[in-house]
């Protein structure tokens, strides 16, 4: 008897549960966009500082004579060159980082737009479902719809707890790569540090390639990990704060160069990717823990409105 207005009233309820995600999505993403631009124009400022304290050094400048004559010019090169890579390879992530951003605002908008009148079709629906109840069976009309209305959004909740889920595998296996890549490249302590300068010896060195680029596919998924976390009742309910992934391909590179400078192996970058990935399990062990009493919660509730029908 409901079965045509059941299935419109649950797709109905879909599209509001959508579109209020979707909504805290973009203004998830709106926040991160600013804080991008912000980022990109504070590193450039840095990069063109050490770019131009490069050129001072290596060209006839008055610190470039001092320390020449010190005796420490290569060294002093050396490390403005290797502030000028950190701050290359920090703003260059920042400027993917922000046109994946607006890439997903874009997208998210153009899906807003389907969902626009949802809420007014729900409510529609809900009306007239609520007085076919009352017709039938006064009693029990307000008491069922509850329970379907209950149904419905522990269904929405658990789909979108399984979208966040598969979100953070994804991010688990982009970090376990990178790692496995700094792992592969456990001799890079004999590098020849000095025959091609340090770009040089990055840029020939395939694992640590393969690790740059793992990081950085971690540093997109990582965001979009977070931003599948942006309702609210899932981060109420999981207690966990995700700021500090926003920032993990800084902790990367700045690990890589210390790794670099001081010959350390991979140390400093394999505990970056390594911290990160331990957040992220903790934030899916809570969110694994969430998706089992959401189950056992629609499980409960069907029976309930099984033994209603039964019984009616």
């Amino acid at each position: 008897m409901y079965t045509e207005i059941n299935r419109r009233l649950e797709e109905a309820q879909q599209g509001v549960f959508r579109l209020r995600k979707i909504d805290s999505m973009l203004k998830n993403l709106q926040e991160e966009r600013l804080s991008l631009e912000r980022k990109i124009s504070e590193l450039k400022d840095i990069l063109d500082k050490e770019n131009l304290d490069v050129k001072k050094l290596e060209g006839n400048s008055l610190a470039g004579i001092f320390y020449s004559f010190l005796g420490r010019l290569e060294e002093r090169i050396e490390k403005e060159q290797r502030e000028a890579l950190a701050a290359k390879l920090k703003y260059d992530q920042a400027a993917h980082d922000l046109e994946d951003v607006k890439h997903e605002i874009s997208k998210l908008n153009t899906e807003r737009a389907k969902f626009e009148d949802c809420e007014r079709k729900y409510e529609s629906l809900y009306a007239m479902k609520k007085d076919m109840l009352i017709k039938s069976d006064p009693d029990k009309a307000q008491y069922l719809l509850n329970l379907t209305e209950q149904l419905n959004n522990s269904k929405n909740t658990l789909k979108e707890i399984k979208e966040a889920i598969s979100a953070g595998r994804n991010v688990i296996r982009s970090l376990e790569n990178a790692m496995g890549s700094l792992d592969s490249a456990e001799g890079w302590g004999v590098w020849d540090m000095f025959g091609g300068g340090l770009i040089s010896d990055l840029a020939k060195h395939s694992h640590i390639d393969n690790a740059k680029h793992e990081a950085e596919q971690a540093q997109k998924l990582l965001r979009r990990f977070r931003t599948e976390l942006a309702d609210i009742r899932i981060r109420d309910d999981i207690h966990i704060e995700t700021g500090g992934f926003a920032k993990f391909a800084d902790f990367f590179f700045d690990g890589l160069i210390a790794d670099w400078i001081m010959q350390s192996k991979i140390k400093n970058s394999h505990e970056s990717v390594s911290q990160v990935k331990s957040q992220v399990q903790s934030v899916l062990n809570k969110l694994s823990s969430l998706e089992s009493q959401e189950s056992a919660r629609i499980r409960k509730v069907e029976a309930e409105i099984k033994e209603l029908i039964i019984k009616a």
